[in-house]
């Protein structure tokens, strides 16, 4: 029985159009993961999210959040304040070279089917390009993250560009513009003429953040919402296609006690549906698709 619903799931996910490589090629379907498997598989070698603290678990923190391994937590934020930029602890300063494994997805909602779900494109991650720092979702990659030595700040235009570029391939990007200090809530990407199928432009919109160190095990938490507008070639010339993505990632970072060069972490990426869609007032806040993937960094020498 179990075998005939993943066929099946299958089936519907070929049926979404050009989606992911995990999901659209290989000879056997991709690894889901059963609510009785989430514990377990988003997370490889050590356990980053159980090694929260009881004082830092306390509450309504994110890691507290994230330590409970439900994806019933992760809901879609309310815009309220402009946030502002993500600040990295001083361990994962430096540029590294990060290693990211897919991991799996999961199908949480209880009140929309798989059927339905999975014959609706619009949702993040179902397409390529539809989630801009995993442009080729179910695919491993190898990308480089820069965390500036002095500010903390993340380079977004080199980390986003190495991810793109990685994940689908091929040298995408033509340009990305964002500046941090003026307003560090919205991004612009710019892929090559004609040589990205699926995106032509990417605005992505920041909507909230949140991070939490956890200083007992040195653990490091943050995660950001977002909204992005994907513009491609639509099927009537000279009207561009945009579809609208709402997304988090929830980032998990470990620091190696006996190696600085050395990271460990998670990324779960939970997709929402748009307000626009038909199914919105069906599941209006939780996710209905959560991926994982596993990272680990080496750090560059200077």
């Amino acid at each position: 029985m179990k075998s005939k619903i993943l066929v099946e799931l299958w089936l519907a996910l070929l049926l979404c159009g050009d989606i992911c490589t995990s999901l659209s090629s290989g000879s056997k379907p991709p690894p889901t993961i059963s609510r009785r498997g989430w514990s377990s598989s988003i997370v490889t070698g050590a356990s980053l999210l159980t090694s929260v603290s009881s004082s830092s678990a306390a509450g309504g923190s994110l890691a507290s959040k994230l330590s409970k391994r439900d994806p019933a937590v992760l809901v879609n934020s309310v815009f309220n304040v402009p946030p502002s930029a993500q600040v990295f602890p001083d361990f994962m300063k430096g540029t590294w070279d990060i290693e990211c494994k897919y991991g799996g997805y999961l199908f949480p909602s209880t009140k929309i089917s798989r059927d339905r779900l999975t014959a609706n494109v619009q949702v993040p991650g179902f397409q390529k390009c539809s989630i801009a720092a995993l442009c080729d979702l179910g695919k491993d990659s190898r990308w480089q993250m820069t965390i500036d030595e002095t500010t903390g700040l993340e380079n977004r235009v080199s980390t986003l560009t190495s991810q793109i570029d990685s994940n689908l391939g091929y040298s995408a990007v033509a340009e990305i513009l964002y500046n941090p200090k003026s307003n560090p809530n919205r991004l612009s990407v710019d892929f090559v003429e004609y040589k990205t199928k699926n995106a032509e432009r990417i605005e992505l919109f920041f909507n909230a953040r949140e991070s939490e160190m956890v200083p007992e095990t040195g653990v490091f938490v943050c995660s950001e919402y977002m909204r992005q507008v994907t513009f491609g070639t639509g099927s009537q010339v000279g009207i561009p296609r945009q579809v609208v993505g709402n997304y988090a990632h929830f980032w998990t970072w470990r620091k190696n006690q006996d190696d600085p060069t050395v990271l460990s972490g998670n990324l779960l990426t939970a997709a929402y549906l748009d307000p626009q869609d038909a199914m919105f007032f069906e599941e209006p806040s939780k996710p209905v698709v959560v991926y994982s993937h596993v990272l680990s960094g080496l750090k560059r020498k200077l």
